[in-house]
């Protein structure tokens, strides 16, 4: 049984979110000569699943903070561009971006001054 996508393949392994052939089919788009070994495809096999189990959990809880029982596009969006740098192609992510305002503290804009002025005036006794 395999999915519209390609991805699951029930034959192969039950519990196994994506398929080795999907495996295959990824590895020979980026070098059509290149075959990985079966141990190898069994980790990627493992990771993927671990990376799709711990981002589905993880918007859960975005989702159940939300107090929504719906998982939403958005929660799983969320989650993998803020931890995993990963943005997902179609989908707006202007509404969740937070605009975070700097906010630099009085003490700190006191002591660049100080730094910059005494730049300045090493700068005049230098010329």
């Amino acid at each position: 049984m395999t999915s519209p996508g390609g991805g699951l393949d029930m034959t192969e392994n039950p519990s196994s979110l994506i398929s080795k052939r999907k495996i295959q089919e990824m590895v020979a788009q980026i070098d059509p000569s290149e075959r990985l070994e079966p141990e190898v495809e069994d980790i990627l096999l493992e990771l993927a699943d671990e990376f799709i189990e711990s981002v589905t959990q993880f918007a859960c809880r975005l989702a159940t903070h939300r107090k929504s029982s719906t998982l939403e596009v958005k929660d799983v969006q969320l989650h993998l561009e803020r931890n995993w740098n990963i943005r997902i192609p179609g989908f707006a992510s202007e509404e969740i971006r937070s605009v975070r305002k700097s906010t630099v503290p009085n003490s700190h804009t006191q002591k660049l001054t100080a730094v910059n002025n005494a730049k300045a005036a090493i700068s005049t006794t230098n010329k």
